[in-house]
């Protein structure tokens, strides 16, 4: 959910608490989307896609936080992480949309894709600076502050994102098309620990029929490309404290799960939820 903090305490409008790159990109997209998924809260059920890639996401956080902690890395305890996580999401994030035989399948693909990275050259050697970690910061340029949770920080303040995709996405546009969440990562290392990272990562883990891994790194952002970012997510912010919520149409809109309830837009979107 998007927090809004009331009109009377913002004094014009009402503003959003706080803002993350992926909410503001989420916006972007599609505003109505955003308002039905974020806003108004409508719960549909996780994509078998989207449960693999949290499960996956969830693996890869133990093995990097027993890197950290100098702890038990080993690919039985790495496996034995992804296969609590497949659980546990089942559980509590509600049901997921199998099809007959899907879920047994989609399990034994997520163990081929943490053992290829566990086994690829992209695998995190020593010890990160952080793992999963959360920052808050004001950012010169946004009305609210600007929040995050990095994946990984390596040793040299790279901050590293890990993608599942079921293709291999070409480089050049897989950088431009995360450049809001990298650089917005950027501003928050750059605030929270004075140091310039020395790239802006992103691993991908290919879920093909033989699991492939591989890394799209950028340079770090200069001034323009940081002033892009920030008016980028400023747009956002200022959408949304306005009320602004329509459809976008596009391809995506095929395999919207919130087609239903786009039909029925009536024009404008004037309800809110209160401050969290």
């Amino acid at each position: 959910m998007i927090a809004f903090a009331s009109p009377q305490k913002s004094g014009i409008s009402s503003l959003p608490d706080y803002i993350s790159p992926s909410a503001a990109k989420s916006y972007l997209a599609c505003s109505l989307r955003f308002y039905f998924e974020r806003v108004a809260e409508i719960r549909k059920p996780t994509t078998p896609a989207l449960h693999l890639g949290k499960a996956v996401h969830s693996a890869l956080q133990a093995f990097h936080l027993a890197r950290w902690r100098g702890t038990d890395d080993s690919p039985e305890v790495v496996a034995a992480a992804f296969g609590d996580a497949f659980l546990k999401l089942e559980q509590e994030e509600g049901p997921v949309r199998w099809k007959e035989g899907e879920r047994e399948k989609s399990r034994l693909a997520g163990l081929c894709i943490v053992a290829a990275y566990l086994d690829s050259p992209e695998v995190l050697r020593g010890k990160p600076r952080g793992v999963e970690v959360p920052l808050t910061e004001t950012i010169p340029g946004l009305a609210v502050p600007l929040t995050g949770v990095l994946d990984l920080v390596t040793d040299n303040f790279t901050p590293v994102d890990f993608k599942s995709v079921a293709a291999k996405p070409d480089s050049q546009h897989a950088a431009f098309d995360h450049e809001i969440q990298l650089v917005a990562y950027q501003l928050l290392l750059e605030v929270a620990t004075g140091e310039k990272p020395a790239s802006l990562d992103l691993v991908y883990l290919v879920k093909t029929k033989v699991p492939q891994v591989f890394r799209v790194s950028s340079p770090a952002a200069d001034r323009k490309r940081k002033d892009r970012v920030v008016r980028l997510i400023d747009t956002a912010v200022s959408g949304m404290s306005e009320g602004r919520f329509h459809p976008q149409p596009g391809m995506t809109c095929m395999s919207c799960q919130y087609r239903n309830e786009c039909k029925r837009w009536p024009g404008v979107m004037s309800e809110r939820r209160a401050a969290a």
